[in-house]
């Protein structure tokens, strides 16, 4: 095993880390609620502001927190054999009506998905399987974020989206489709989408590590693998620079967050693999909790802009995941996307 590299892919408000080294039914019998509950809404109560220069589509612009959430199901229409538990995607198929500019979609297990009418992703059991001593179902727990992201479509005129509605991201429901009784089924809501406004404010990210832009972790002998202990931790920073001629005026003021994200195989949604049977991996934490890993597609504040510059100091660390990982040199990536708080 030989090293461990990062590489930055030099951009406005994205930065690119590579660490080297059928049968149909009439009826539908699911009713899901959270404690009796059916509506979740997201909303965005204040100023969202994003970079007038984060146009490219795929760009992430917001990403809300992570919520999770438990649902209790029922067999409500006489279907004795019970059903599996997934997210409908824009069950109202109302979706189509947000401005082009932005996708709207949801994080589930740290991947991003991007509501389909039509579509949906299991969660659970729903209904069908083994019951309790009181005879009910297990109760399904999901946890998932909703993001934003530019479609490469132009904003509206003065940056300002204009939209005061709320849209239904997804329902929980059972296989069989969309339950046709009304006000039974749990929906979450994004709101506030009014708030959004494109800034003159356009940062360069830069990723520092002891190899320039690339974290180098050097040999590892094989004989030192135990599985789950952390054999090396090494620095690195991200820096956001306002100095530039097109950097805006309008950053002062605003927090900065910054989410990862991995094209190569990821594990407990947090540890890069190089590759699945590599017997080894990568996680990113924050230098203050070297232990924590940071979750994929979770965002961790970079810093409040006071100034040109805004740095912030992580830590990759390699962890063992077999006592008998694969030897030779490896390589692993994370994207870092960059966006205001």
């Amino acid at each position: 095993m030989s090293s461990l590299s990062k590489y930055k892919h030099l951009g406005l408000a994205t930065g690119l880390l590579v660490m080297l080294g059928a049968v149909s039914q009439n009826s539908y019998a699911l009713a899901c609620k959270q404690s009796g509950n059916i509506r979740q809404d997201i909303v965005l109560d204040k100023p969202i502001k994003v970079f007038t220069a984060n146009t490219k589509p795929g760009t992430l612009l917001w990403r809300s927190q992570t919520y999770t959430s438990t649902f209790q199901c029922v067999d409500d229409q006489n279907h004795p054999q019970g059903e599996d538990a997934f997210l409908h995607w824009d069950p109202e198929a109302r979706m189509g009506k947000i401005h082009n500019s932005l996708e709207v979609g949801v994080t589930y297990n740290s991947v991003d998905i991007k509501p389909v009418k039509g579509l949906k992703q299991s969660v659970g059991p729903g209904t069908a399987c083994n019951r309790d001593s009181q005879g009910k179902p297990p109760a399904v727990t999901v946890s998932y974020a909703v993001y934003i992201k530019a479609t490469g479509n132009p904003p509206p005129p003065g940056g300002k989206i204009e939209d005061n509605n709320a849209y239904s991201v997804f329902q929980v429901d059972g296989v069989l489709g969309l339950n046709t009784k009304p006000n039974v089924n749990f929906n979450a809501y994004i709101s506030g989408l009014g708030n959004i406004q494109f800034i003159s404010c356009n940062p360069t990210i830069t990723v520092m590590a002891n190899g320039g832009a690339n974290v180098d972790f050097g040999a590892i002998p094989q004989l030192k693998a135990v599985v789950g202990k952390i054999e090396k931790q090494m620095p690195f920073s991200i820096a956001a620079n306002m100095s530039g001629p097109e950097s805006g005026q309008d950053c002062q003021g605003e927090t900065l967050q910054a989410s990862f994200s991995s094209t190569h195989p990821v594990q407990d949604n947090s540890v890069i693999l190089p590759t699945r049977d590599s017997g080894f991996g990568i996680y990113i934490s924050q230098e203050e909790t070297p232990e924590t890993p940071i979750m994929m597609n979770t965002p961790v504040d970079l810093g409040l802009i006071d100034g040109t510059r805004v740095e912030k100091n992580f830590i990759a660390s390699l962890q063992w995941l077999s006592n008998a990982p694969k030897v030779g040199p490896f390589t692993a990536s994370a994207n870092i996307d960059v966006t205001f708080k």
